[in-house]
Formats: C-alpha cells, sequence, structure tokens
C-alpha cells in the first residue's frame, strides 16, 4: 500500500474518532441534567403470597423523558416508560415474586 493512502486512511480514521469523542462530550452533560431531575426507583408491594415490583419515573425536568427501566430480579424485557414534565409514570416488572428486595436499572433520554 502507499504510503498517501495509510496517511489518508489515518486521517480519517482520526476524524471520524474526534467527532465520536466530541458527541460523547456533549451528551455527557444532558445526562448529568437528565439525572438532576429525573429518577427511576424500583420497590415492592406485598401482594398475597408474593411482593409485585412496580418501577417508578418521577419527572421534574422541564421536558418529557422516555426511559427504557428493568430489574436486578427480571433484568428482561426492559419496558419503557414515558414522563411529561411533573409527571411520574410507573410500570409492574414483576407479580408475584418471593423477594421483596429490588432494584432498578434505566436508561433514560429527553423526548423531542
Amino acid at each position: 500500500m502507499s504510503r498517501q493512502f495509510l496517511a489518508g486512511f489515518g486521517l480519517v480514521i482520526g476524524v471520524l474518532g474526534s467527532s465520536r469523542l466530541a458527541s460523547a462530550d456533549r451528551a455527557a452533560p444532558l445526562a448529568e441534567e437528565l439525572s438532576a431531575c429525573a429518577s427511576v426507583t424500583a420497590s415492592a408491594r406485598a401482594y398475597g403470597y408474593g411482593y409485585n415490583h412496580i418501577v417508578t419515573l418521577a419527572n421534574h425536568c422541564a421536558r418529557a423523558v422516555s426511559c427504557e427501566v428493568w430489574t436486578n430480579v427480571d433484568p428482561t424485557p426492559h419496558l419503557r416508560l414515558k414522563a411529561h414534565p411533573g409527571e411520574t409514570a410507573e410500570t409492574t416488572a414483576r407479580v408475584g415474586s418471593p423477594s421483596r428486595d429490588v432494584q432498578a436499572q434505566s436508561v433514560c433520554r429527553f423526548e423531542g
């Protein structure tokens, strides 16, 4: 291969890598802003002979938030929650679990 080709290829890879880093740098403040105003929690509510696992999204942001949520007890499927500013949304992740120890995990983003 020619040196010119290799130099050009390296330049393209360098530009792509730096643009990817730049978009990651821009996404970090948005993620911090989102985590400061929206929260995802899990609770276990006694029901019959077990516990229902409830995942709750509380949105105190100025924009709508959408989250993929799951629990340590049920890592799949991922469930979707959406809440407009000032709203709370919840979903039942499991019915009748023997465990009352449940933690929520999530990936959230601003809508629109």
